[in-house]
């Protein structure tokens, strides 16, 4: 009988950790995300002769994925200090808003739910009975990160940053891909702030997005992004598989995705309430 509660109590220690790690990955990878630390490089010389600029900017526009509301499920995996843990659970996003995602691995039951707008950033994690409230300032800062909100949905759905500036962008050819390369990127209403070097690889035919990588070198902190295929969702590409791995001076992160039963423009819940015997964390 004392060696059955010992097995239990050491099993619940485990998964307390486990779902702990897990919060904090969530953290990680939601907020920011990731590639090598070195400076990114041009793959070859321009070639203007075949995509120009303003076409491949005018086409990535076209056929960007576009939506009042965005809803799916997802399952796969986190890498955090090289041990992999399952995830799944659904993600939506009513453009421009909110982005919300409900973590839920054992049986379809919850173990956290994220909620995150422009401003504010809301976690609840259902296995330790606690609760954050903040802001992406914060967040950014606590893990070194540069992301804002609109990065972060135009990452999570494979389009570029239409609040940055494009004028800085050189156009060159790759095995039939467009890359597009900014050693200085910017926000078009920001000319100080959120500087990095960024790289986009573009499909030449459907002008989708499929490689994203970002990179900083003060402080070194790198972000790469793959959009492994593609399906199409009331006529417009969406990604089927996100692979995703964040690294900077203190080590890397990874997080893969798959995404099944997309739907678009179908108003979905974003409730987020805190029971109140839940302990807020405080950083």
């Amino acid at each position: 009988m004392l060696a059955t509660k010992k097995m239990a109590s050491i099993q619940k220690n485990c998964a307390l950790k486990r779902s702990n790690q897990f919060i904090i990955s969530v953290f990680l990878i939601v907020l920011t995300i990731l590639s090598a630390c070195g400076p990114i490089r041009e793959a070859v010389a321009p070639d203007p002769s075949r995509h120009t600029l303003q076409e491949t900017l005018t086409g990535i526009k076209q056929n960007e994925t576009t939506f009042r509301f965005l809803n799916t499920r997802f399952s796969g995996s986190a890498t955090i200090e090289g041990v992999d843990y399952s995830i799944s659970g659904t993600l939506r996003i009513k453009s421009d808003s909110a982005i919300f995602v409900s973590v839920a691995p054992l049986l379809g039951i919850e173990i956290a739910r994220l909620l995150i707008t422009p401003d504010t950033v809301k976690m609840v994690n259902r296995i330790d009975n606690t609760f954050y409230a903040g802001n992406m300032e914060l967040l950014n800062s606590m893990f070194g990160t540069f992301m804002d909100f609109k990065m972060l949905q135009a990452l999570l759905i494979g389009n570029d940053f239409s609040h940055f500036s494009s004028e800085g962008f050189r156009v060159s050819q790759n095995n039939g891909d467009i890359i597009l390369f900014d050693g200085s990127r910017y926000p078009a209403n920001n000319l100080g702030d959120h500087r990095f070097q960024h790289r986009l690889v573009v499909n030449g035919e459907n002008y989708r997005i499929t490689e994203n990588l970002l990179h900083e070198t003060k402080p070194q902190r790198s972000l790469q992004v793959k959009y492994n295929g593609f399906s199409r969702v009331d006529g417009q590409f969406i990604p089927q598989e996100i692979s995703m791995i964040f690294s900077d001076s203190g080590g890397q992160a990874g997080l893969n995705l798959r995404f099944s039963r997309t739907v678009l423009n179908e108003e979905r819940s974003f409730a987020f309430t805190v029971p109140n015997h839940y302990r807020q964390i405080r950083f």
